[in-house]
């Protein structure tokens, strides 16, 4: 489907705004953001933001529902593969919500932090959007074991427990990525979100949010060994963990 140019232009302050929300959100923490700073981060003026957002409230429900859209679509292009076992599906599923946590960390780390604040107070027809998907994600995952059931995969369990069990484990170890110094991601009260996400300003062993270790060398060049050796060993993690899971309800 072809859109304009003005549809895409648009499109791309629109996302440009989020972006620098984001950022605002990231560092002043969802109530200490201000429209303004949204503004001068954007580079936009204010008519400008208005124009495409009517308050902060809108701002982080959108950019929550895009975000949680995203990793839905990513799910589900895993979920409909017909060319791998019940069982790949899984292990895709876990590896690509790790992944997408890991690639979206400063979000996700604003988004647990604040959910409780904004989500059921501020914006409860966002709690119920959100609850709603996360039961869809249930239910992609429930298929999953029905199907491997049926396939002699996996053993006669409900398969809808099996799926609560497995998107909990997967949140949870997705989770825990962006910590791998052993911070759990629990919040100061004093400092709200800056204590949440310090790592990702000031951390020098932290790159672009994304947690990748980025240890420099004598010329002041990223460490690319040490960046390798942290994506080993979170792969072997992960696969431990599956293997652990798979463990309890794959047939011998």
């Amino acid at each position: 489907m072809n859109i304009s140019r003005k549809e895409r232009d648009d499109q791309r302050r629109r996302d440009e705004i989020l972006d620098a929300a984001l950022s605002i959100f990231a560092t002043q923490g969802f109530h200490g953001a201000t429209m303004a700073q949204i503004s001068q981060e954007a580079q936009y003026p204010l008519g400008t933001i208005y124009k495409y957002f009517s308050s902060k409230k809108q701002i982080y429900h959108d950019l929550v529902m895009e975000r949680v859209h995203q990793l839905g679509q990513i799910l589900l292009s895993i979920t409909n593969r017909q060319e791998i076992t019940s069982k790949e599906k899984l292990k895709q599923s876990l590896f690509a919500k790790t992944k997408f946590y890991r690639s979206n960390s400063d979000f996700i780390r604003i988004y647990i932090s604040e959910r409780s604040n904004i989500d059921a107070v501020m914006i409860p027809k966002l709690n119920e959007k959100v609850n709603r998907m996360h039961e869809k994600m249930i239910t992609l995952f429930q298929k999953i074991f029905e199907q491997g059931m049926e396939n002699g995969e996996f053993k006669p369990y409900p398969p809808k427990e099996m799926a609560t069990l497995f998107t909990e484990i997967a949140h949870s170890v997705a989770w825990s990525s962006l910590f791998p110094n052993g911070n759990n991601g629990s919040v100061d009260k004093d400092n709200g979100v800056k204590q949440n996400i310090k790592d990702n300003n000031s951390n020098p062993n932290i790159k672009d949010g994304s947690n990748k270790r980025s240890i420099k060398d004598n010329a002041g060049n990223p460490n690319i060994d040490e960046i390798k050796d942290d994506e080993e060993v979170l792969n072997q993690r992960l696969n431990m963990i599956f293997d652990m899971f798979m463990n309890g309800v794959s047939k011998a």
